[in-house]
C-alpha cells in the first residue's frame, strides 16, 4: 500500500465543543487514513482554550481561528503550507462552515467533496423565507463549483438525489457514516421498561424537538408515566426558551426534561436508559444518533426528512410523515405497548449498528481515496 498525504478541509475536529455529526463523519474517515498508514493533516477552526497544532488520534489538527473567516484562512494556509505537498484533498463543500470555501477554485489536488444533504428543507425551517431563496442559490452554486470532484453520499438516496442540484451521477460514491466500536461493545442486556423518550442532539430548529413535545399530550393520554427527554448540547438560546415556555403552556412538567452539555458517558447512560430515540428533524444526513441508538438496542421513531437508508420503517424503528404530530405520537405509543414488536426492532437495531462499524466503513473510504492517486 502507497503511504498517502492527505488533507482534510473541515469546519470542526472531533474534540471541539461544538462539533456535529458532519464534522465527526470527516474526523473519524481521517482517523481511519491515519490509523493504516496514511499521514494525515485535519484543518479546521479553532475554539476557546485549543491549541493552533497538535497531533490527535495520529492525526495533524491545524485550527485556523473562527468559523465565518475559515473560507478565507484556508485559502491563504493552502497557498503557503498545502499547494503541491498532498496527494489527495477532503473537503467539506456546503453545511458547518457558514461560508463555502469553494475548494476546486484553487485547489489542484484530487478532490472528494464533503456535501452532507440537499439544505433546501433545513433552510425552510432553519431560517427567514426572505432567505431561502438566496440560500438555496449558493448551494446549487457552490455544487456547481463541485461538480468535477468526487462527491460522498452518506445514504443511496442522497446518491440518486445529488444531481438535481448539479452534481454529476458518474461522480458521486457511497459510504454511509460510521460508529465507533466501543458502543457495540457495550452489553446492553434488557431493555427498560420505563416510558422514557429521548430526544439526542444540537438544539436547532430544523431538527425540530418541538415535534416532540408537541406529541406529548397525545402519549401521555394513552401512556401515564411518559417522559420525554430533550437532551444534547445548546446552540439556539431563544429557540431552547421557546420550547420551555411550550412545555408549560401544554401542561407538560412533569413530562418534559431538559439536559444539555453532556459528557460522552453522560450520553450514553441516556440512551441506554430511553426506550425509544425519536428524530423529528426535517432533513438529516443520516443522524449518526441513529446508530447510537441501535447499538443500545434502541429503536428509532423517524420522519421521511431522515432517510431510510439510517432508519428502514418496521426495521430498526418506525417512520412517519415529517410534521404529522398526531402520527409521531401514535407512533410513540404504538411502540410503549406493543412489547412483541419493540422485541423484534430492538434485535434488529443492534444487527443494524454492527453493519456500520468504523473498521468497515473507513475502510470503504480508503480504497475510493487510494483510488485518486495513480500506482507507481
Amino acid at each position: 500500500m502507497k503511504k498517502l498525504k492527505v488533507l482534510f478541509l473541515a469546519t470542526r475536529d472531533w474534540y471541539n465543543p461544538a462539533t456535529t455529526g458532519g464534522d465527526n463523519t470527516m474526523w473519524e474517515n481521517a482517523r481511519y487514513l491515519s490509523s493504516v498508514g496514511h499521514d494525515v493533516t485535519f484543518v479546521a477552526a479553532g475554539y476557546p482554550g485549543a491549541a493552533k497544532q497538535e497531533t490527535l488520534d495520529g492525526i495533524k489538527v491545524v485550527r485556523l481561528g473562527g468559523i465565518h473567516s475559515l473560507w478565507l484562512r484556508t485559502f491563504l494556509y493552502y497557498q503557503s503550507h498545502a499547494r503541491g505537498r498532498y496527494d489527495v484533498v477532503v473537503a467539506e463543500g456546503f453545511g458547518g462552515s457558514r461560508v463555502p470555501r469553494l475548494t476546486p477554485l484553487y485547489v489542484r489536488e484530487p478532490i472528494i467533496t464533503e456535501w452532507h444533504q440537499i439544505h433546501r428543507a433545513l433552510f425552510a425551517v432553519q431560517y427567514p423565507k426572505l432567505l431561502n431563496g438566496p440560500l438555496n442559490l449558493l448551494e446549487r452554486v457552490t455544487a456547481w463549483v463541485h461538480r468535477n470532484t468526487l462527491v460522498r453520499a452518506g445514504t443511496e438516496e442522497w446518491r440518486q438525489a445529488f444531481p438535481s442540484i448539479g452534481f454529476k451521477p458518474e461522480n458521486i460514491f457511497l459510504v454511509p457514516v460510521s460508529i465507533r466500536d466501543e458502543w457495540l461493545r457495550v452489553l446492553n442486556g434488557t431493555r427498560t421498561t420505563e416510558p422514557t423518550i429521548l430526544w439526542l442532539g444540537k438544539l436547532r430548529r430544523y431538527k425540530c424537538p418541538d415535534h416532540a413535545i408537541k406529541a406529548m399530550p397525545g402519549v401521555v393520554r394513552e401512556v401515564k408515566n411518559a417522559r420525554l427527554v430533550i437532551a444534547g448540547r445548546r446552540d439556539d438560546v431563544v429557540y431552547e426558551e421557546e420550547l420551555r415556555v411550550m412545555v408549560e403552556h401544554l401542561g407538560l412538567q412533569g413530562h418534559v426534561d431538559f439536559r444539555f452539555n453532556l459528557t460522552e458517558d453522560e450520553k450514553r447512560t441516556l440512551i441506554n436508559e430511553a426506550r425509544i430515540v425519536v428524530l423529528p428533524s426535517a432533513v438529516e444526513g443520516f443522524g449518526i444518533v441513529v446508530l447510537e441508538a441501535n447499538a443500545c438496542g434502541v429503536p428509532v421513531i423517524a420522519s421521511s426528512g431522515v432517510p431510510e437508508g439510517a432508519v428502514k420503517d418496521d426495521m430498526n424503528g418506525l417512520r412517519y410523515p415529517f410534521g404529522d404530530i398526531q402520527v409521531l405520537g401514535a407512533k410513540i405509543v404504538q411502540l410503549l405497548q406493543d412489547d412483541a414488536l419493540y422485541s423484534r426492532l430492538s434485535q434488529n437495531a443492534i444487527r443494524n449498528a454492527e453493519g456500520f462499524t468504523w473498521s468497515r466503513v473507513g475502510a470503504q473510504f480508503e480504497r475510493v481515496v487510494s483510488q485518486l492517486v495513480p500506482a507507481e
